[in-house]
């Protein structure tokens, strides 16, 4: 059913949004002024875009987190205590020496992450930086913020001294887990953009080995930047597990010391398959205990069989449970 908003006839579905619209724009509103009215000395806006503000002391939040602190009480308490960070944190003092600092402004993104970006003019002229940092895995995230924001933009020769700077700088690079298109590194020797794109994938690919390498299973990561500077991440996984059920079958099944005998000499191979796993990471300790309760309950049930010849019924029941 259409609906008139002003001189206007819409559907229903439009009017809807549009309302859902403005109401999310007066309770976005409604959190950047009460924040303005607890940190006077910044300056807030909606938004994760870099270097759009002017002057310093600029705050950008994430509409999303916005959202969330509207919502959340406890999100809300613990993004006014970043910022509360954010407003004692002194960028000037953090400059590189001859590097003026003229703009500067922090981001809070979608996923809680911050950026920081900032142009200072020196000799050379305007140089325009920025940083990401995840806090959730930085107890001093700030520091770790502006020492990479502080950092002069590095200036190389040839591809040789970049990609000996990155294997100095970047865990990935020198561990032989990036592979690095040639033109791009070539285009990065001139190109101030294409170059920071390459530090910040390259930070961003660090982070993600990061919180991955301590996964069960995880055994490795591949990182790709091609000719146009776009990364892609390949990783590689390997588990190894013990069929619990499928042993619990055939230790029941075993009628003779002998049957119990060739259960426990495949338990004790599966509990050297889980230990060498565990070694490389494709299982975890919980997954080796398994086999070796397994062992012990088969050991303590052999001790109540008979030392005999199974039976003909006996042999077809262990052998259908060897195999299923």
């Amino acid at each position: 059913m259409p609906v008139k908003i002003g001189g206007s006839y819409v559907s229903e579905a439009a009017y809807s949004f549009a309302q859902a619209q403005v109401k999310d724009k007066e309770e976005n509103n409604g959190v950047i002024k009460s924040l303005a009215e607890k940190f006077p000395n910044l300056k807030f806006s909606v938004g994760t875009k870099p270097f759009s503000g002017t002057g310093m002391n600029n705050v950008f939040i994430s509409p999303k987190i916005l959202k969330q602190m509207e919502k959340d009480p406890e999100k809300r308490m613990e993004y006014e205590a970043l910022i509360y960070d954010i407003d004692h944190t002194d960028i000037q003092s953090n400059r590189a020496p001859g590097h003026k600092l003229k703009s500067h402004g922090f981001i809070i993104e979608d996923d809680g992450g911050l950026r920081s970006w900032g142009i200072s003019e020196s000799n050379e002229g305007n140089l325009r930086q920025q940083s990401k940092v995840k806090r959730s895995q930085k107890k001093n995230w700030w520091q770790e913020l502006l020492d990479k924001l502080s950092s002069p933009d590095k200036k190389f020769n040839n591809t040789n001294e970049l990609t000996n700077y990155l294997r100095e700088n970047f865990n990935i690079v020198g561990a032989g887990m990036a592979k690095i298109s040639g033109k791009f590194l070539q285009k990065c020797l001139t190109d101030e953009e294409s170059r920071q794109k390459l530090f910040d994938n390259l930070r961003a690919a660090e982070e993600s080995y990061a919180n991955r390498k301590d996964e069960v299973g995880f055994q490795g990561m591949q990182v790709i930047i091609d000719e146009d500077g776009e990364m892609t991440m390949e990783s590689s996984k390997r588990t190894v597990s013990i069929n619990e059920d499928k042993r619990r079958r055939q230790i029941a099944a075993a009628a003779t010391q002998g049957d119990m005998q060739a259960v426990l000499a495949i338990l004790q191979q599966d509990l050297q398959e889980l230990e060498d796993g565990y070694k490389q990471n494709a299982c975890d300790a919980a997954e080796v205990e398994k086999a070796k309760k397994l062992i012990e309950q088969a050991k303590q049930q052999m001790g109540r069989l008979p030392d005999r010849a199974p039976t003909m019924a006996e042999s077809s029941a262990m052998t259908i449970n060897m195999l299923i």
